[in-house]
């Protein structure tokens, strides 16, 4: 049996980050004995900068291309597949909300507005001048 890949190699590294860009994840590109572990793969991240930043870049797509993939599990989902395709999407909506925060995460609104007048914060400030001066 074949030792799995250690060394960073060009190829593994774009093959791995093609397949993440396509929507596979890790643990699946990483099982066949010809690819490196995961852990392998998290140590290139940190001793590679430029694969770090191709990895990072792929992660991105792949948000994209898992969001896609959600969107066939609905268009595809008959009356006995809801509650398989709902657990699906679901699982998939919140990957991607942490891969890509930005463009999939929720957006986190303020609980109350906090309303100060511009004669309040110059009072307040003066009172803090005059407290560090006197300190």
């Amino acid at each position: 049996m074949a030792a799995r890949p250690t060394h960073f190699s060009e190829a593994l590294a774009a093959e791995i980050c093609r397949r993440l860009a396509d929507g596979e994840l890790l643990c699946d590109i990483c099982r066949p004995a010809r690819m490196p572990s995961r852990d392998t793969v998290r140590g290139w991240q940190s001793e590679h900068g430029p694969f770090r930043d191709r990895y990072a870049a792929a992660r991105d797509q792949q948000a994209d291309a898992l969001a896609e993939e959600a969107i066939q599990i609905a268009r595809n989902a008959d009356a006995d597949s809801v509650a398989v395709c709902r657990l699906q999407i679901d699982t998939i909506k919140w990957l991607i909300a942490k891969i890509a925060p930005r463009r999939y995460g929720d957006k986190v609104l303020p609980d109350a507005t906090v309303r100060v007048s511009i004669g309040d914060a110059i009072e307040k400030g003066r009172e803090r001048v005059a407290r560090l001066r006197a300190g």
